[in-house]
């Protein structure tokens, strides 16, 4: 559940909500609609996205392992139904936590963060073109927060 809802939810049960937090309750219900849109979208259509992401990231880094690139594309599938998720229940936590999971040992043991960092662009203006604006506006920072993650971790070359 929303963090922001389950403390609204408790706050309710004790006293009526406030007039600040009736509006904070109003924008989390107000942007459910763009969030399940988007994930929507994210879900069904998940294959031409990423499929049109492998074909470009192929193109741009020529010189690059066939197989690095399709680890790295793999592991931003994953990463994108995860920001889906995080989107859905408006909770940078739950990226974090599920990344932390099972990201930082994969990443640390490849040295792709050039590839993930082209394909992390690649599938931003992909999005951009698949989603609404207010449909993007709700992943990119989930997606942002991910590069971010990514970009920060030491890598070790085996």
């Amino acid at each position: 559940m929303y963090p922001e809802l389950q403390a609204l939810i408790h706050e309710a049960e004790h006293q009526y909500l406030q007039a600040d937090n009736l509006h904070k309750l109003t924008q989390e219900v107000s942007t459910l609609k763009d969030r399940l849109t988007a994930y929507k979208i994210l879900r069904d259509e998940e294959i031409s996205i990423f499929q049109e992401v492998a074909d470009k990231a192929v193109k741009k880094l020529p010189d690059e392992n066939t197989k690095k690139i399709e680890t790295a594309l793999r592991h931003w599938l994953l990463i994108t139904r995860y920001c889906g998720m995080a989107m859905l229940l408006n909770n940078p936590d739950f990226l974090e936590h599920r990344l932390l999971e099972w990201l930082t040992d994969v990443v640390q043991a490849h040295d792709s963060q050039a590839i993930s960092t082209t394909i992390y662009s690649l599938l931003v203006v992909k999005l951009e073109d698949e989603l609404s604006e207010a449909g993007f506006q709700q992943i990119q920072p989930f997606l942002s927060q991910a590069n971010d993650y990514l970009s920060n971790i030491p890598v070790v070359s085996v």
